[in-house]
């Protein structure tokens, strides 16, 4: 018997179903131009489950980011567009109002909400009152925990009502997120 190593296959999703079932999004998508980085596309569900949990607590706040993922090829290095369609909110936490720690348990929540084909796409915290960036903290864990092409990350200052994306271990801007409901006014 001889071991080969494989990467586990992940449910992406081709360019083609993104049209078949979100043909706005799609178009948004094909405006922007192909090598101008990953298109990051938000549910009006998931985005009101983001902004009720954070709400405008003074500690930070967080959880984790469900959707689809959509690829040129059955490779995450080819990913062109994230949907993402579900917020897992992390119940059993430690927080201050610069600081958070999520316990692992968030992860067994969201395997059991995800569908066929769904993943952790990435997550989300928030900066009460301190504005919405990357800390050298979020990139490490960024780094670390999402890592993927399509891994995404999604900062909210609810008191200031600001809020920032990042995208794959480098932490770099989309290259466009769209609102589902609103693609008209897409932006980060």
């Amino acid at each position: 018997m001889r071991w080969t190593e494989r990467a586990p296959s992940l449910p992406l999703q081709p360019l083609a179903a993104l049209a078949e079932r979100e043909p706005a999004l799609a178009a948004l998508l094909q405006a922007s131009p192909c090598g101008a980085g990953l298109f990051v596309a938000v549910s009006n569900a998931a985005c009101e489950a983001v902004l009720r949990h954070l709400g405008d607590h003074a500690d930070e706040q967080g959880g984790l980011l469900l959707g689809e993922v959509f690829a040129e090829r059955d490779d995450p290095k080819c990913s062109r567009a994230v949907h993402v369609t579900q917020a897992v909110a992390a119940a059993d936490f430690s927080s201050t109002g610069v600081s958070l720690r999520m316990a692992s348990v968030v992860w067994e929540a969201a395997r059991a909400r995800l569908g066929p084909r769904d993943l952790v796409v990435g997550w989300y915290h928030s900066h009460p009152g301190l504005g919405a960036f990357f800390s050298a903290v979020d990139r490490r864990t960024q780094r670390a925990f999402f890592a993927n092409p399509y891994s995404v990350g999604w900062v909210v200052d609810p008191l200031r009502q600001e809020s920032a994306w990042f995208v794959g271990p480098g932490s770099q801007p989309p290259a466009r997120v769209a609102w589902a409901g609103n693609t008209a006014g897409a932006g980060s």
